[in-house]
């Protein structure tokens, strides 16, 4: 009796989305929540209850996801035959061009979660790497499990998207950040940031949570008792015919840069 009901609200959410007569723009969706924007990225944490569905709305820019959770979606596309059922993983990461029209369904037991991220810019040549995607980074510990990893997912000509997993203690050697990124962490977790030239300072992060940045070097330390996992999208330089945030310190030679 109960698969039946859940099995009932889920087909009426869905056709109600199928008929809604005109699609609603993506920020009056009151599955989607603004929770940051400025000149490279308008942010959205999106949250549907289980077997509940998003109104049909419309994607008018190219967009980054970054899953929150395991989770499972029936994905209805305005003029598809059907809903196509898709699974995430806490973590993955997704493009999508402008132009999409569609609703989204909880089709699983938990709460679908994840960050939607506009850009405000034109995506060209966006592709998911394949090769060479792990990124080197010095570490001095004999326990390989406990260096620091990062790895490219995607990219474009405008921005590029890692993974970058910190075992417990573990230290990010000074890098260079050459423009503005977005941090989106996967797991809560805590850690010591040492710019360069400045002081030391804590840092706590929460799952979902996204923090803007400008452009820096600096050293990090996972001060927690967990494995933190981040999910890092970074620009090529300022939005096209603006101006961008602080370029902040320069980078010395040797540092290891980020040029994804």
């Amino acid at each position: 009796m109960m698969r039946t009901l859940l099995a009932a609200t889920l087909f009426v959410s869905l056709s109600a989305g199928a008929q809604q007569k005109d699609p609603v723009e993506i920020t009056s969706e009151p599955s989607h929540h603004l929770v940051m924007e400025n000149l490279f990225v308008r942010v959205f944490a999106v949250t549907v209850p289980p077997k509940a569905s998003t109104l049909m709305h419309r994607h008018g820019k190219d967009y980054v996801t970054v899953a929150l959770g395991d989770s499972e979606i029936l994905n209805n596309k305005q003029g598809a035959a059907a809903p196509v059922v898709v699974k995430f993983k806490d973590g993955q990461v997704g493009f999508a061009a402008a132009g999409l029209v569609h609703s989204v369904a909880d089709n699983g037991d938990g709460t679908f979660r994840n960050l939607t991220i506009e850009l405000m810019q034109p995506t060209t040549n966006q592709k998911a790497c394949t090769e060479a995607c792990e990124i080197p980074i010095p570490c001095t510990s004999a326990d390989k499990t406990q260096c620091v990893t990062e790895t490219k997912v995607m990219g474009s000509d405008q921005w590029s998207v890692t993974n970058v997993v910190m075992p417990a203690g573990a230290v990010y050697p000074q890098h260079t950040h050459l423009a503005n990124f977005l941090v989106i962490p996967v797991t809560d977790g805590d850690a010591k940031v040492k710019v360069q030239d400045g002081p030391e300072t804590t840092l706590h992060v929460e799952a979902g949570k996204p923090t803007w940045n400008n452009p820096v070097v600096h050293t990090i330390t996972n001060t927690g008792s967990k494995t933190t996992r981040v999910v890092i999208l970074e620009f090529r330089g300022r939005p096209a015919g603006e101006g961008s945030e602080s370029m902040g310190n320069p980078a010395k030679p040797d540092d290891h840069k980020h040029d994804h």
